[in-house]
């Protein structure tokens, strides 16, 4: 049988083209996926910026939602019909020629990295979590080395404080909710448009990104300079922000390269840079972490991001990268349907 897929060739071309449905192997399920969320890594990947793909053809999509359809030999944890939400983007998955990609109709997907979600929760939402709900956890609690809620660290870090640059961004808005879920007073930057749904995620407090005493206004907030701050936006000047908010040998996570002038600056106050681009700073290192994700998603503890359907089905894929290379995407998720496809 045969689906539509959107194959990124090696002369970096990108087009909707009917591929074999592919098969499960041990440890994968096949999922039909209903919706699929864009990442500015899929436009980096697509522009080559990022040197993430070994072999061509290939299909980009790290984020899928769908329902299984088939169960590979061994697979216990899932059977056809379970509604989940999966990651393509881990470590060896450059190798699989594309089968696990999620801008396609039909996937595999690594039952490491799959999760089971809530009947409450719809499929165009879920998937705006993989990627940036991994993203998160290999934040707080493989750099920063928090206690991971799912290893007995819900609560266990009251009294602390982290400050969020770019709250309203995707990985932002996860960065607030695991951060609260693990006790910790959360201070953001954002939009004033933003303020209020970052508020509801449970940010304590919220200050306008654009104010020209920024920095000031989070010290106020914090009661001088803070320990821990995850740079969502990860741009120069959100770095250096982030170099003076912090104290003497505080710790800095970022999501792109450190700029020159944001090294310098740190290395003066001893800050520890961490954090980085792509699959090799993702959190692989517990995998109960995906056992829990569609618990805390029913508990109302973690909320998926709000989302921006795009018509067009895999068709939509240029308007996606084109609003992310032009920095349009604010307080919402793209989204992709495959199925929607003609």
């Amino acid at each position: 049988m045969s689906q539509l897929a959107l194959v990124y060739d090696a002369d970096r071309k990108q087009t909707v083209q009917s591929r074999p449905i592919p098969e499960p192997s041990n440890g994968f399920v096949q999922v039909r996926v209903e919706a699929a969320a864009f990442n500015p890594l899929e436009y980096k990947i697509y522009d080559g910026y990022v040197p993430y793909v070994e072999k061509y053809p290939t299909i980009l999509g790290g984020d899928g939602a769908g329902e299984v359809t088939k169960t590979g030999p061994g697979v216990t944890k899932f059977k056809v019909g379970d509604r989940v939400v999966f990651m393509s983007y881990f470590p060896g998955s450059t190798n699989l020629n594309g089968e696990i990609g999620a801008f396609q109709q039909y996937a595999l997907a690594d039952v490491r990295y799959t999760a089971k979600i809530p009947d409450s929760i719809d499929y165009d939402s879920a998937s705006s979590f993989p990627v940036n709900g991994n993203t998160v956890a290999g934040d707080l609690y493989g750099d920063l080395k928090f206690t991971a809620p799912w290893l007995g660290g819900e609560g266990a870090h009251k009294g602390e404080k982290i400050v969020i640059l770019g709250g309203s961004s995707s990985v932002g808005s996860y960065t607030i909710q695991f951060a609260v879920l693990s006790g910790l007073e959360v201070i953001t930057t954002s939009s004033p448009a933003h303020f209020d749904y970052l508020k509801s995620l449970g940010a304590t407090t919220v200050i306008d990104r654009s104010a020209s005493d920024v920095a000031a206004q989070i010290l106020a907030a914090a009661g001088g300079p803070v320990k821990y701050v995850v740079d969502a936006v990860s741009l120069q000047s959100t770095q250096l922000l982030g170099v003076e908010i912090l104290q003497h040998k505080g710790k800095l996570v970022l999501l792109l390269p450190t700029e020159p002038s944001a090294k310098t600056a740190a290395e003066a106050k001893d800050i520890s840079l961490l954090g980085g681009v792509g699959p090799d700073n993702f959190y692989f290192s517990e995998p109960i972490f995906w056992e829990t994700v569609g618990s805390y998603m029913e508990r109302g503890v973690v909320k998926p991001n709000r989302v921006t359907v795009l018509p067009g089905g895999l068709h939509s894929w240029e308007e996606g990268f084109d609003l992310h290379r032009q920095g349009k995407v604010s307080g919402t998720k793209l989204i992709m349907r495959p199925q929607e496809t003609k």
